[in-house]
């Protein structure tokens, strides 16, 4: 008898470290209720963030030495979409740089060639044009 109840002891302490270690493992693994959880918040653009953001971008465009540089933005101030994309690639057959800007509203457009007048015209009746071009350019 006495070999069963030593036998029974080591079974206990055995299946108990065995019980703890499993618990361990599975509170180890898993995250904790009472710990906040880490989570990394990216803070709100601000209206000076995405402007900031803009005028680095026109900048890159002035500093690549594109004589003619313009922004185009849509007259409804809506972003720029699938069909204003392929107005744009059709019209500006010699663009250098296209770059979409200011959350999809504005698509900056450097270029080493001069417009056609009849792709300019069709541009400005569609979008509010703004010309940072370094060479002249005809209005």
């Amino acid at each position: 008898m006495r070999a069963g109840r030593k036998r029974s002891g080591r079974l206990s302490v055995r299946g108990f470290s065995i019980v703890m270690c499993a618990v361990l493992l599975t509170f180890a693994c898993t995250p904790r209720s009472f710990e906040k959880p880490n989570v990394a918040t990216t803070p709100p653009s601000t209206a000076e963030d995405k402007q900031a953001s803009f005028q680095n971008e026109l900048e890159k465009m002035k500093t690549a030495n594109l004589q003619y540089v313009f922004v185009f933005r849509r007259k409804d101030g809506n972003s720029i979409d699938s069909e204003d994309k392929r107005f744009l690639r059709a019209s500006l057959p010699f663009n250098n740089r296209v770059v979409l800007a200011d959350e999809d509203k504005a698509v900056i457009v450097g270029s080493n060639f001069k417009f056609p007048p009849e792709n300019t015209d069709a541009l400005r009746m569609r979008f509010n044009v703004e010309d940072h071009s370094t060479a002249e350019q005809p209005k």
